[in-house]
């Protein structure tokens, strides 16, 4: 199944559509097309909390979806179509998952959430940091980038 971000949204009846998060009036549309099934759209409703980000990822082998947009961050099936997780106003700036370990990680502007079976096991806030940007994966690790403030003066 592959994964389309809409520019406008879908004429109503065109597609199955499932409302994630409260429904506003500038959802984040997102088509999915399946071999198996008919297509399907997804609306995503941002943060609270004035962040304009957006970061999609497809975890095929176990059919789930990642999703933030503007701070607000979702995990659907996208084969069932169902919300598996959601954190709303969590101030979010990027996220990955470690499907393997069963592991999202949520950055913020202050450090990283860590969830495992979508309950919060660890929270890290290092001293004087303004972001955590994660860059790739390697061998099941996370490696990513800490913007420090002491660096940018």
């Amino acid at each position: 199944m592959k994964s389309e971000v809409l520019k406008w949204a879908p004429n109503s009846g065109d597609f199955e559509e499932k409302h994630f998060g409260v429904t506003h009036s500038n959802p984040l549309w997102i088509k999915f097309n399946s071999i198996d099934s008919d297509c399907w759209t997804g609306s995503f409703s941002g943060g609270d909390i004035g962040l304009i980000n957006k970061k999609i990822i497809e975890i095929d082998k176990v059919s789930k979806v990642g999703v933030l947009i503007n701070g607000a961050f979702y995990l659907i099936d996208k084969d069932s179509r169902d919300l598996i997780f959601h954190l709303e106003n969590g101030f979010y700036t990027d996220f990955e998952v470690l499907p393997d370990q069963n592991l999202i990680f949520l950055a913020t502007s202050w450090g990283i959430s860590i969830f495992k079976n979508n309950k919060q096991i660890k929270e890290i806030r290092p001293d004087f940091i303004d972001g955590v940007k994660f860059t790739k994966q390697f061998n099941n690790k996370l490696i990513g980038e800490i913007y420090d403030t002491k660096l940018i003066s």
